[in-house]
């Protein structure tokens, strides 16, 4: 069980705050006060912690709530650019997300959950991307995905036990592959950054961070052949080898911008990702998957973008985890969990949560 320091610690962290930012908004307090508090040296009392929860925009009782869950093997996938202190908020924000949804898990038995059961392509040892491909079919398998389109990788994930989990941040950063610890038991996460327009790019994430959890690769392999073996894995996962080979039965010597753009909807990916995949199996040639980079960077949008960073027309639907609000609403319609209680957990006013969930303003739902 973490103490209230480490609690505090978490939260401000969470939020991105420095401890002086966080003496501010707490006034009267300093942040020598802050530090002694996290370290254990000192203990608020309960006129602080309210000060304290305010400013973190808390309940009083975060700060007591037990804690029993760790985050370990986290890889980022980020620019350079993206700070040390920004990492740090995105890691203990997803802490307490990870905390509310297994909370909202326990709510329903201690094995009412089972693990996810050991998967299949991590059994084989990732020397050449081809090993990749074999790896994404073998989990496909495994997951009774066949070789159609998956219509809603979210639902897919959460629905074999990998926590989703959706970041709000700037561009920079893609996403990360983490594994939370609790009583001996290690829970899968993903989490991509929240995009609001480019489904496909989330989809892409998604699908490289699932790579990220399951491969096994070769010992002495060095990370760009990981993030290159990754990309291969996700780009087969989303489009099966033989599912393209049906679109594209021997080679091609151009690409079509509306067959591409079909397809783009069809299986949730970008155009640009379908040529990289066409050109990864050979049916179109490395020249020609040049020309078209190249084709792409040189047409603009009207906003001045190029169809390289935003193809034109139709977007591909971001995709959102809905796993855990179904949970919570789950367990307020059987009793099991107070509107207010699931308010809590969920991290918003209770008002709003009503009006999302629909849900009436008495105490228990009808």
């Amino acid at each position: 069980m973490q103490s209230i320091g480490e609690r505090l610690k978490q939260a401000r962290l969470a939020a991105g705050m420095s401890q002086r930012a966080l003496a501010k908004l707490a006034e009267p307090l300093s942040a020598t006060a802050v530090s002694r508090y996290e370290n254990g040296q000192d203990t608020p009392g309960s006129d602080v912690l309210l000060r304290l929860a305010k400013a973190l925009g808390l309940k009083f009782e975060y700060f007591f709530r037990p804690v029993t869950v760790s985050l370990a093997n986290v890889e980022y996938r980020k620019r350079s650019r993206f700070s040390t202190k920004q990492v740090a908020s995105i890691e203990h924000w997803a802490l307490d997300q990870i905390e509310r949804y297994l909370a909202a898990e326990d709510l329903f038995g201690p094995d009412a959950f089972p693990p996810l059961p050991a998967c299949d392509a991590s059994s084989i040892e990732i020397r050449t991307l081809k090993d990749a491909e074999r790896a994404a079919d073998a989990l496909r398998e495994q997951w009774d995905l066949g070789d159609d389109s998956i219509k809603d990788l979210c639902e897919v994930l959460e629905d074999r036990g990998v926590k989703v989990i959706l970041v709000d941040t700037e561009r920079g950063f893609d996403g990360f592959k983490a594994w939370a610890t609790r009583n001996g038991d290690s829970i899968p996460i993903i989490g991509v950054r929240r995009d609001r327009e480019f489904g496909d790019r989330q989809r892409l994430s998604m699908a490289h961070e699932l790579g990220h959890l399951v491969l096994t690769f070769a010992e002495g392999t060095d990370e760009k052949f990981r993030e290159k073996a990754a990309y291969r894995f996700a780009a087969a996962f989303l489009v099966p080898e033989r599912a393209v080979r049906r679109q594209f039965p021997t080679p091609v010597p151009r690409l079509s911008l509306p067959v591409l753009y079909s397809l783009k909807h069809k299986w949730g990916i970008s155009m640009s990702a379908w040529a990289r995949r066409l050109s990864d199996l050979s049916i179109i040639s490395e020249s020609t998957y040049r020309r078209f980079c190249v084709y792409l960077n040189g047409q603009r949008n009207s906003d001045g973008s190029t169809w390289w960073e935003r193809e034109p027309h139709k977007q591909v639907t971001p995709e959102i985890p809905r796993r855990f609000n179904r949970l919570v609403e789950q367990a307020v319609a059987q009793d099991i969990l107070s509107p207010g209680r699931a308010a809590d957990l969920l991290g918003k006013p209770l008002a709003e949560v009503r009006r999302e969930m629909k849900w009436p303003t008495e105490a228990n739902p009808v």
